[in-house]
């Protein structure tokens, strides 16, 4: 009778690869994460690895992708606001989640087919407000370096009440020097994310419905488009 093939001989899905890998990363982040350690986890040569994904470099794109198939990913409406109010939480919550897998958003363009859906719901949103494709390139890249870099900092502990020590040290403050800091030590005490989240979304559709309002070509180009949606 032969014997039966070992782990470390036996074939490996892609899927079953990027799921370790996924796993591991969420668990230990980047600095525990390596080819080798993946390897041994699922029982195959680090070759095998590489066989499937080219790089560690596409592998850790894969699985920034693969982290937000944990989340409801929005779909186009008719309400341009409520969509991009919708990517923005979805975002959020990924960084709440999965805290240690977060900062890979901030190292691709796109992460991959997962990461274009939510792009494709913010440039229909920026196009059905009524911008130009210009303005409409620059604000969604800018929209992204907002949300990521919001929700990186609150699972960073940056978005949160001020402390005893954060409060003295504001104390110390010349007083005429820092008079708007120091006023603000009671409301720095008492700080919501949430609302601070929400607030700032809402300044960014504001900025939003006022930069088309003030384009004359803004009324032409939404005729034109008719901004189909999913």
């Amino acid at each position: 009778m032969a014997e039966p093939k070992s782990r470390a001989r036996r074939g490996v899905e892609r899927s079953e690869i990027l799921d370790a890998a996924f796993n591991l990363f969420a668990s230990t982040g980047e600095q525990g994460f390596s080819i080798r350690k993946l390897a041994a986890a699922l029982g195959v040569d680090p070759m095998t690895v590489l066989h499937h994904f080219g790089s560690k470099e596409e592998l850790l794109r894969a699985i920034a992708d693969r982290a937000l198939r944990d989340i409801e990913m929005p779909v186009s409406t008719s309400d341009w606001q409520s969509d991009l109010k919708a990517v923005a939480n979805a975002y959020r919550t990924l960084a709440h989640r999965h805290p240690l897998v977060f900062p890979l958003h901030f190292r691709y363009n796109a992460t991959g087919p997962t990461d274009h859906i939510s792009s494709e719901v913010v440039y229909c949103a920026l196009r059905q407000a009524g911008l130009a494709d210009a303005d409409v390139a620059g604000l969604g890249l800018a929209f992204y370096a907002f949300v990521l870099g919001f929700a990186l900092a609150e699972a960073e502990g940056l978005l949160r009440p001020i402390g005893p020590s954060d409060e003295a040290e504001l104390e110390g403050l010349e007083p005429e020097t820092y008079k708007a800091t120091r006023s603000l030590i009671p409301a720095l005490k008492t700080l919501d994310p949430d609302a601070a989240f929400d607030n700032s979304i809402n300044v960014f559709i504001l900025g939003v419905a006022a930069l088309a309002a003030g384009r004359p070509e803004s009324a032409s180009h939404k005729s034109k488009v008719g901004f189909a949606t999913h």
